[in-house]
């Protein structure tokens, strides 16, 4: 049977250039260097014959280390040096670094690009490659990678979003013969494949897989939905065998479903070839997947040496000049756009922390999410197929270049069986989509994506032009037409141009809104960049500060304009919101020091701001109520009279609001909305929430004092990690909002291995034992080791230092 092994511990790592290994040698295995065993790891570099250590000693008069020298054009006395330190995967290298004021680097998150080098020695049973082929498998490296194995140059891959998966067998070190010996040079100086913070490093997870000869082709494995009858679904199955050995093999697979067998024909595959089996089956009373109820069922596909499970759900997915329908039904998106990284950690995401990203989003009623503009790694899709999360996955960019080819095919034949797939994204935004060259690069991508894949829509996330000028070869290829921002003004009336002369094309609505705010910000602050919650004046595409209505003013439009909008173009499916999540680099509308996006509707480390609960109030049923601005005059803009704006978001029918238990006035809601002015006086904001009877639900804010104690408060427990809120309060137990101090760490049975605060202009390096709050908060995320794990914070001000 097949064993998968992680080798995501034990990692060496060098930040910086070193002489970079030659990628051709002159005789095999010879390359030397790191690239090979190192005296303190093996008696020897490469194990000659007998032949190759005559030959050795005549090139070099005798001295065999000398001949190898020659051969490997490398020093063979390499060290590691106390440059090297030892790191777990996933790692960002970039996040340790110091942030840097250089407008080159601006989108990208502030920190400089480079180089780094991991190295990682393994050892392997001497029978092994007798019973099984090795499968090294890299799910992500950032971002040109080269690859070295055993004192040979293995393997070189060009983008950060693609998995590389390398055959070893060969020429792996097996027992006697000595380590194996793997060495990864990670370069982002290259050029960036996005505008965006892309961290650096092995990213993502890295393993081993032991796989016999006679194997199950993972990749090819394939359980889909036809369709859906009344009380049955009629399923397709796929399944590929290989025949690595020198004989023919008789193989007859079995597929177990919902605890039914089915065997698939018996076929002979002849020697170093493969076969693909299909078949049908009916599945009777299906528990439909949908992001209400995700049910999941496992195929367990086998032949007699190999078994693999995989995980499916039964769906089917419709779009037409109406909207999205989801296993027959019409159903609203509620999604929302999200890079892949988050604070403290960079883009070296493990399980938990994508799961509580997406458990996050599902508390605030999201159903969709778009993997903006790159592949979705593992863990996300496997976190929204089992929480419940539609996904669109975007390839890259829109070229045919065979590499590009190679990757998109890669990626769809490795997450179409996800239950969580509802969509193929080309591309976002191209220059030349819409034109003659767009339309024959498109068709490619589109017949490539569907050779592989007959359940899912494909779609292009498009930025159209105020005239709505469309190449109608090009809107062919795609089963629904994505729409960037159609609420926005300074997109102008193009969509609704589209619609009316094309009133049977399906239309999409895939990025909106792009709202500035700060979180715990109530007034507009450049030197801090900092915006208010309420609505910024500065804007999306005009320099400084602005008035209302000014183009972009805000971000590209504000959350109430993309409700309306949506409730009057019903027929673009939902919303995709840009984004969920705050992230490092583009920091529009400000520069440095800003280091990180605005956009989020939480910040990078999962802290809601207030528009949370407006798409919440919208998109759950359970009672709710949440009252902006926090309570605390320094904190608001006061207008002459000393009054100021009051907001509140429920999906109730009334609000009351009372100042220090003083009525001002019980309103009905609008669009899941109230707002009051009100004279500010310290002391209790307190709102409450009915339907025309009983209070439903409150929330209230107070006026807090200097901080003189920290909470720590577990948000999200996970397998292996813990994520913990660090929270300022005053002597009464009210939240610090203007509380900025540091915090010292301490850990028991763990390993801190982030923090953060969602400070968008936050350009202190990090550090594991210390985090400053930002308005009254911070996190802490937790490896646990031990089974008795205890984070200690103890708050530094000037009284408590």
């Amino acid at each position: 049977m097949r064993v998968k092994k992680y080798l995501n511990d034990d990692w060496q790592f060098h930040s910086g250039e070193l002489k970079v290994p030659f990628k051709t040698a002159k005789k095999a295995h010879a390359l030397g260097g790191l690239t090979a065993a190192l005296p303190a790891e093996s008696e020897h570099r490469i194990l000659p014959s007998a032949g190759g250590v005559h030959f050795l000693k005549l090139i070099a008069q005798g001295n065999v280390e000398m001949g190898l020298r020659n051969l490997a054009g490398t020093d063979l006395t390499s060290h590691l040096d106390s440059s090297w330190q030892t790191v777990t995967l996933p790692h960002d290298w970039k996040v340790a670094q110091p942030f840097v004021n250089n407008p080159a680097n601006l989108m990208s998150g502030s920190k400089a690009d480079g180089v780094g080098y991991y190295r990682r020695v393994f050892e392997l049973p001497t029978e092994l490659f007798k019973s099984h082929r090795l499968i090294l498998h890299f799910d992500g490296v950032m971002r040109m990678a080269d690859i070295w194995l055993n004192g040979a140059y293995l393997a070189h891959n060009n983008s950060g979003y693609t998995a590389i998966d390398l055959d070893i067998t060969e020429m792996a070190n097996y027992g006697d013969e000595g380590p194996n010996v793997l060495l990864v040079r990670a370069d982002t100086t290259t050029g960036p494949e996005g505008w965006w913070y892309e961290g650096a490093g092995i990213y993502r997870s890295v393993w081993l897989e032991q796989v016999p000869y006679v194997s199950l082709n993972e990749k090819s494995l394939y359980v889909y939905t036809k369709s859906l009858a009344e009380s049955s679904a009629d399923l397709g199955i796929e399944c590929s065998v290989e025949n690595h050995t020198d004989n023919p093999q008789v193989v007859q697979p079995t597929v177990e479903i919902n605890e039914e067998k089915i065997s698939l024909e018996k076929v002979t595959i002849p020697a170093h070839e493969q076969h693909l089996y299909r078949a049908n089956y009916s599945l009777k009373n299906p528990m439909l997947w949908t992001p209400e109820t995700p049910n999941l069922y496992t195929a367990r596909f086998k032949i007699t040496d190999d078994l693999v499970q995989k995980e499916f759900g039964v769906h089917t997915f419709k779009y037409n000049e109406n909207g999205f329908y989801l296993n027959g039904n019409r159903y609203e998106l509620h999604g929302i756009c999200e890079h892949q990284d988050f604070g403290g950690v960079g883009v070296a995401l493990d399980q938990d922390i994508v799961s509580y990203k997406v458990s996050q989003m599902k508390r605030m009623g999201v159903n969709a999410w778009r993997s903006a503009h790159h592949f979705a790694s593992e863990e996300l899709l496997t976190a929204c197929d089992r929480l419940g999360m539609l996904v669109i996955n975007e390839n890259r960019l829109l070229e045919s270049t065979p590499w590009r080819v190679n990757d998109l095919e890669k990626m769809v034949m490795a997450s179409r069986m996800h239950a969580s797939i509802g969509f193929w994204s080309v591309a976002n935004e191209e220059l030349i989509g819409n034109t003659a060259l767009g339309e024959r690069v498109a068709k490619k991508l589109v017949q490539t994506i569907k050779k592989c894949d007959y359940e899912h829509l494909v779609m292009s996330a498009e930025l159209l032009n105020p005239e709505g000028t469309v190449d109608e070869d090009y809107l062919k290829n795609f089963d629904v037409l994505g729409v960037n921002y159609p609420e926005a003004g300074v997109m102008g009336a193009g969509a609704e141009l589209i619609k009316q002369n094309h009133p049977h094309l399906p239309m999409m609505s895939t990025e909106n809104a792009s709202y500035f705010s700060t979180r715990g910000v109530y007034k507009d602050d450049a030197e801090k960049c900092q915006c208010n919650n309420f609505g910024s004046m500065y804007s999306m595409v005009l320099p400084g500060k602005r008035k209302a209505g000014d183009p972009g003013v805000g971000g590209t439009a504000h959350p109430e304009t993309v409700m309306d909008y949506f409730r009057q173009h019903s027929y673009m499916g939902g919303v995709f919101l840009w984004t969920a999540f705050d992230y490092y680099g583009e920091p529009s509308p400000f520069e440095w020091p800003g280091i990180g996006s605005q956009f989020g509707i939480c910040d990078n480390c999962g802290f809601p701001k207030d528009y949370y609960y407006y798409y919440q109030a919208h998109w759950t049923s359970d009672d709710m109520i949440h009252v902006m601005p926090a309570w605390k005059r320094d904190a608001l803009e006061l207008d002459s009279d000393g009054k100021v704006a009051v907001r509140a978001f429920s999906n109730a029918q009334y609000a009351e609001l009372f100042v220090n238990g003083i009525s001002y006035g019980r309103k009905a809601l609008d669009d899941c909305e109230v707002n009051w002015r009100v004279p500010y006086a310290d002391g209790e904001l307190k709102v409450c929430a009915d339907n025309g009877g009983e209070v439903v639900a409150s929330d209230c804010r107070h006026t807090s004092d200097i901080a003189k104690k920290v909470n720590v408060s577990s948000v999200y427990r996970g397998v292996q990690d813990t994520l913990y809120e660090i929270s300022a309060v005053d002597q009464n137990g009210y939240l610090a909002i203007d509380s900025n101090d540091p915090v010292d760490l301490s850990i028991q049975d763990g390993t801190i291995i982030g923090t953060g605060n969602g400070n968008p202009a936050n350009i202190e390096t990090p550090v594991l034992n210390q985090v400053r709050l930002f308005n009254g908060r911070a996190l802490v995320i937790v490896r646990r080791v031990g089974s008795q794990v205890e984070l200690t914070a103890k708050l530094k001000t000037a009284r408590h230092g």
